[in-house]
């Protein structure tokens, strides 16, 4: 495995996160609970997906002072 393929996985990882958060934001609940519910999955996947975004930062980085 190479740093490029490192990225690569990130991008997919993300863009699959991305997609579970939108399935989780169209959800409307009817109960309390599970609006309580839908409520912390979307804050955990924001979170989670701001937090592989700026690992891939740092992966790009990586990856252009490599190539330089």
């Amino acid at each position: 495995m190479n740093i490029q393929t490192v990225a690569t996985n990130l991008r997919n990882t993300i863009a699959g996160k991305e997609k579970y958060l939108a399935e989780w934001q169209e959800f409307h609940p009817v109960e309390s609970s599970d609006r309580s519910h839908k409520a912390t999955m979307v804050g955990m996947l924001e979170l989670n997906i701001g937090e592989l975004k700026r690992i891939l930062q740092d992966v790009e980085q990586c990856i252009s002072e490599v190539e330089v």
